[in-house]
């Protein structure tokens, strides 16, 4: 560096070497230092919906063998279209700036091509892309839990199937589990009981959707943490939400929910997300939404980018994708995640058609004063 070179020219080497060492320590105290929640005894969690690359409404509405040969074959070229490795790596470099302890995942999704059913080429793995970028980024997670969700594999007019899995998933950052911050214990991995099928000539095809919920002892402090993802036709979603209070969330232990939750906690009304009783029982049953709890007047809106990615201008329009607790959590901060016009690719797209959702929540303890 230039200034380094005046140094050398001028000063003796014992000055120019103090004065090297003070301006390293300037330039790295300038630096911001990475994000540790845990440290100072709160606790960082995220939801992201990381978004298949289609809404799948042309397979949705296909009934014919020929329709859905014709609509699995415009889905893939749409799924592949929005570069979903190269959006897993924007959603790295989120997930690696704050460091959240524990992250929800939705569609964490699988595309498989080949001739012989069941295929097995993989195309991408959404779930081992995110994984293999944070660890390139020092930031490593593991997986401790993973719920299956649609699976389906139809033939293309391109000569050979496709195959979409669609998969739900928790990961947690791997230095709390190897340094003995946090400990796990009794998962559960359960699909709803409530959930949607369709008969094709192809097979029968249903987004079985789930949860999986964990109990965590983290520095002394124990909670149960639940990811979920519900559907968005609200007849399944309040059923789900039932199932859900009745069973993963059923226990006296502190809890921390995350959600797609494909209802809008802000609008009964909403056209689109019509599923509000379900939240509704879930506030029934206790759980406050963090966001609104920090940011009464934000609106916070987490989904509604094009299917494509390509919209310049954020079309962001509902706020479906919540962190919810129960018991005696402190919000000290929450944010959204990918939806500013600087989170987009090289290529202009946005990281997800959902934005993610950061909080950061204290825990008291037992051996907390009252």
């Amino acid at each position: 560096m230039t200034h380094f070179g005046l140094c050398e020219t001028f000063l003796p080497r014992s000055r120019r070497c103090l004065i090297a060492i003070l301006l390293s320590l300037a330039t790295c105290a300038l630096r911001p230092a990475a994000t540790r929640a845990d440290d100072d005894g709160t606790l960082r969690v995220m939801t992201q919906n990381l978004y298949v690359g289609s809404f799948l409404q042309e397979l949705a509405a296909a009934n014919t063998a020929s329709d859905l040969v014709a609509a699995a074959t415009l889905t893939y070229q749409h799924i592949l279209a929005t570069k979903p490795a190269e959006r897993a790596a924007v959603i790295a470099d989120e997930i690696a700036a704050l460091r959240p302890g524990f992250v929800g995942l939705e569609q964490a999704a699988i595309l498989r091509t080949g001739i012989a059913r069941p295929v097995t080429a993989v195309t991408f793995d959404l779930l081992q892309s995110l994984l293999q970028e944070l660890a390139a980024r020092g930031v490593r997670y593991e997986t401790v839990a993973v719920t299956p969700g649609l699976d389906a594999e139809i033939p293309t007019a391109l000569g050979f199937d496709v195959r979409v899995t669609l998969r739900d998933a928790l990961i947690v950052r791997a230095d709390l589990l190897e340094e003995g911050h946090v400990t796990l214990s009794n998962l559960q991995i359960r699909h709803y009981i409530a959930a949607p099928q369709k008969v094709t000539p192809f097979g029968v095809f249903g987004d079985t959707e789930g949860y999986a919920a964990i109990d965590v002892t983290w520095r002394g402090r124990q909670f149960r943490f639940v990811t979920t993802h519900f559907d968005l036709s609200p007849t399944l979603a309040v059923a789900q939400a039932l199932e859900l209070v009745q069973t993963g969330t059923n226990t006296t232990l502190p809890l921390v929910l995350l959600c797609d939750c494909n209802f809008n906690p802000d609008a009964p009304t909403d056209p689109i997300f019509q599923a509000y009783p379900a939240y509704l029982l879930l506030k029934n049953a206790g759980f406050v939404d963090a966001f609104r709890t920090a940011r009464p007047t934000d609106p916070g809106f987490t989904w509604g980018q094009a299917e494509n990615l390509l919209n310049v201008t954020s079309t962001m329009s509902h706020r479906i994708d919540l962190v919810q607790f129960r018991g005696p959590f402190t919000v000290e901060d929450v944010q959204v995640v990918g939806a500013s016009p600087a989170d987009r690719t090289r290529l202009g797209l946005w990281p997800s058609d959902h934005a993610g959702v950061v909080a950061t929540l204290t825990l008291r303890s037992s051996d907390d004063a009252e």
